[in-house]
């Protein structure tokens, strides 16, 4: 597997404090990493700042070998990285058509458009039957997959995902891992950020676990699920 994003000794602030304190990993292409950690450890920061929302104080930000720390959020999408925000970010006063259409607002390819449209029905029938619906009149579980497959449409090489089954039923929560996983196997590389530590461990390959900004564990998904530290912190001992 290659090497397709490497952070390095990335530091980020908010104003005077210092929410990510020099942190550094790397995701494979076509893997699923984890980043997981308590609230307010530097987990959402870190996608922020890899999607250029927030500037880094310090460190790089590789992305196929370019360095990609210093461009503008625009640029960094139209080379392949996609983030669902925390909160779904869903245009409430459009449509869900409307709302799939602006994902490939980068893109040119119409044919190309229309096939991913047809992707995005086929993993998520519920948006096809609601397409003219107003996105603020769905569900929970419904507008967390119209915002997936609103990034999908931008046709992602590396898909940044920020707390994806915050607020969802648990049965919902399943629903929104299996097609995770389904978008790994079709050759996506996918970032995870997850406060359900278990469920998170449970699909990635790989996992770094972060606390006050730093990176104290790393290790494979697996391993990680059963560290004595990872159950007792995170997993309810």
């Amino acid at each position: 597997m290659s090497v397709l994003l490497r952070v390095e000794d990335l530091a980020v602030n908010y104003g005077h404090i210092a929410a990510v304190k020099g942190i550094s990993f790397q995701l494979q292409a076509g893997e699923i990493t984890a980043l997981v950690g308590a609230n307010g450890a530097g987990k959402s920061t870190t996608l922020l700042a890899l999607s250029g929302l927030l500037p880094a104080a310090r460190g790089r930000i590789l992305f196929e070998d370019e360095d990609i720390t210093r461009l503008a959020p625009h640029e960094i999408v139209r080379r392949g990285v996609v983030q669902v925000a925390e909160g779904r970010a869903i245009l409430a006063t459009l449509s869900v058509g409307e709302n799939l259409t602006l994902g490939a607002y980068t893109r040119r390819d119409r044919a190309g458009i229309a096939s991913s449209l047809e992707e995005v029905f086929h993993l998520y029938p519920r948006l096809q039957q609601r397409v003219n619906q107003l996105a603020g009149n769905l569900s929970g579980g419904e507008q967390q997959m119209l915002a997936i497959g609103r990034a999908l449409m931008a046709k992602p090489r590396l898909l940044l995902l920020d707390e994806p089954s915050m607020g969802l039923a648990p049965i919902l929560v399943q629903d929104i891992f299996r097609t995770l996983v389904t978008i790994n196997r079709s050759g996506l590389t996918v970032l995870l950020v997850e406060q359900n530590v278990r469920q998170a461990l449970k699909i990635a390959r790989h996992g770094y676990v972060i606390e006050t900004g730093r990176v104290v564990l790393a290790d494979s998904g697996a391993n990680l699920l059963h560290d004595p530290r990872v159950a007792e912190a995170y997993l309810g001992g």
